[in-house]
């Protein structure tokens, strides 16, 4: 279970109270005021400190013995003298000591109260602190996770981890809480960058892109894109491919990046189809391609996008297959498709903490260990690249624990020249490390490396 800040709450209030004491006894200790415990010792430590309160008593007791004495001295008068007033002397000085004495006591109430008042201040920050932190601790721990709950994978599939996650659009109209997101299970996300549009084929940015993608990085999720296509041919699947790399240069793309390729009723690629404009699967074929070769040799990894009646009424998903990374749109409890498939939209009413409303839920599906081949070009180099399954990977420990809701490991990784630098000969993220159990990282070789690998950890 993870450890979180509001357990140290009454410790933290305690040491304030603690504190706080010690200052008002430290402050306004005077005679017959604050009747103190403990040893003689800490007594005088404490009176040391104290030289100004020491003057002030000095003084008052100066001022009542010279009284004490003009008194005395006119008593002595007195005697010999007849009475001149009703008042006498020794009253009035009398008198003048118990004013003194209420305005010493005046002074030291105002003073302890102004001290209360600061504590009684400090204390309720503290209260409030905790308060918020319990509020977003409990919030936490009871959002909606994700969940493979009533879905049955391939049998081909058995070896491998289930990764959720999650896709979204400008169609999400409610703000993401991706902090929460992350937390409930979703270790990657698919952001629409862009779309052509149904009817004139101008090409259109997605109202939430920069949103979404600058905060689901800052969450701690993987990243990929996709652009919804209706390319009626290689040259618009080029171009919408360029559109795309323009608008995520900026941002550290971790998951492919794909082509959303499906009909849309009356749309001008239904309509082509219709018209029988397209009657073989290769016609299918070479747009996506045109797109995923586009996307490659900008360097990065490139998915195609298909529900199943594209994929086995248009497309011929068991060729295709070999050359592109599918991502299959299938709403139902199983897949029910024969050809390999990295990713599985299962739903588009998923629930996860951090989204008030429907999301679509993916599947990703990665065997520990194993190494999977780069797709992505490696500037002119990749002839000569090194393969990071050739490399050796170590973990500084071998448990984790859940920090801020995730386990996040450090790992070195080597080859026989000695250690690699992250972020130029590779890039690692961590998936499954919202509870315990067994984490992944995910290492894919960059600059003159190539591949990637998903490597198992422990999470106490």
């Amino acid at each position: 279970m993870c450890k979180s800040p509001v357990f140290l709450m009454p410790a933290i209030c305690y040491h304030y109270l603690d504190l706080y004491v010690q200052l008002i006894q430290m402050i306004y200790i005077e005679k017959g005021s604050i009747k103190m415990s403990g040893s003689e010792k800490d007594q005088e430590k404490m009176k040391s400190g104290k030289d100004g309160a020491d003057r002030r008593s000095r003084r008052t007791d100066a001022k009542r013995e010279k009284l004490r004495q003009q008194s005395a001295a006119r008593k002595t008068m007195s005697m010999d003298a007849p009475v001149q007033s009703k008042k006498s002397p020794d009253k009035k000085a009398k008198k003048a000591v118990r004013a003194g004495d209420s305005a010493d006591r005046s002074v030291f109430i105002i003073s302890r109260w102004k001290v209360y008042l600061v504590l009684a201040v400090i204390v309720l920050a503290v209260i409030a602190y905790a308060a918020v932190q319990i509020t977003d601790y409990i919030s936490r721990i009871t959002d909606i996770k994700l969940t493979d709950e009533g879905f049955e994978h391939a049998e081909r599939y058995e070896n491998c981890t289930v990764i959720d996650g999650i896709d979204v659009s400008e169609h999400q109209k409610e703000e993401i809480a991706w902090k929460k997101a992350k937390t409930g299970g979703a270790d990657y996300v698919f952001i629409r960058a862009g779309y052509r549009t149904t009817d004139k084929g101008k090409l259109k940015t997605d109202a939430r892109f920069e949103e979404n993608i600058r905060d689901a990085e800052k969450a701690g999720l993987m990243v990929g894109a996709y652009f919804y296509s209706q390319a009626l041919d290689s040259k618009e699947a080029a171009e919408e491919a360029d559109y795309l790399l323009e608008l995520v240069k900026d941002y550290d793309i971790t998951m492919p990046l794909a082509i959303d390729f499906e009909l849309y009723s009356g749309g001008r690629l239904a309509n082509k189809i219709e018209a029988g404009e397209m009657p073989v699967a290769s016609a299918y074929h070479d747009i996506v391609q045109a797109f995923c070769r586009k996307v490659e040799d900008a360097g990065y990894e490139s998915a195609v996008y298909a529900n199943l009646d594209m994929l086995t009424n248009y497309m011929d998903a068991d060729v295709l297959d070999d050359s592109e990374t599918i991502w299959l749109a299938r709403y139902n409890a199983t897949a029910d498709l024969d050809a390999d498939y990295w990713f599985w939209q299962c739903s588009d009413k998923g629930q996860i903490g951090g989204y008030k409303g429907n999301i679509d839920h993916d599947f990703w599906y990665i065997e520990p260990n194993k190494v999977y081949p780069t797709r992505a070009a490696g500037k002119g180099r990749e002839k000569n690249r090194i393969s990071i399954g050739n490399c050796r990977v170590k973990f500084n420990k071998k448990n984790y624990k859940l920090k801020k809701f995730r386990a996040i490991p450090k790992i070195n990784v080597s080859d026989a020249d000695g250690p690699l630098r992250e972020n130029v000969d590779y890039a690692v993220n961590y998936v499954n490390n919202t509870e315990s159990g067994t984490g992944l990282a995910v290492i894919r070789g960059t600059g003159l490396y190539k591949d990637w690998i998903a490597v198992p950890f422990n999470i106490e």
